[in-house]
């Protein structure tokens, strides 16, 4: 079972850090690993789809991802529905003073090559949680 989480401080305020982040156009512009996200149907609604293309250890990765979460500036959440590795990610938001705390959590049961690999996987998915975070925060504070 993997289970990888991370959180990051943004110096914006929440709703502002929720709206992009949320949004799944402005996705490639801060996740390293993601090539193209490809809505099929309204975004963030409980139970709208989207494929996801990325890159993880040097493999394209396409999985369709089913929105299960969707509380605007609390929570957002997405499983995979059909894809190389099932997980779930669920991202969380609260505010700090007049910043943003904005972690993110991957549960999931690897499989195949991802099984056997499942060690390495956790620590680059940790890896990339933590880049992604670091690039949110640079990109929203303009640093």
């Amino acid at each position: 079972m993997l289970n990888v989480e991370s959180s990051v401080v943004i110096n914006k305020p929440l709703e502002e850090v929720f709206a992009f982040a949320s949004n799944g156009e402005n996705t490639t512009k801060w996740q390293g690993g993601v090539e193209e996200v490809i809505p099929d149907g309204p975004p963030n609604v409980v139970g709208s789809r989207y494929t996801e293309v990325r890159k993880f250890m040097g493999q394209e990765m396409k999985s369709i991802m089913e929105v299960t979460a969707f509380e605007p500036n609390v929570k957002w959440a997405a499983k995979v529905i059909k894809g190389p590795v099932p997980f779930e990610v669920t991202v969380t938001y609260e505010k700090v003073g007049s910043a943003t705390k904005m972690s993110t959590r991957v549960e999931g049961e690897p499989k195949g090559f991802f099984k056997i690999a499942e060690g390495m996987l956790a620590g680059q998915l940790e890896k990339s949680l933590q880049e992604d975070g670091e690039r949110l925060k640079k990109l929203l504070e303009g640093g």
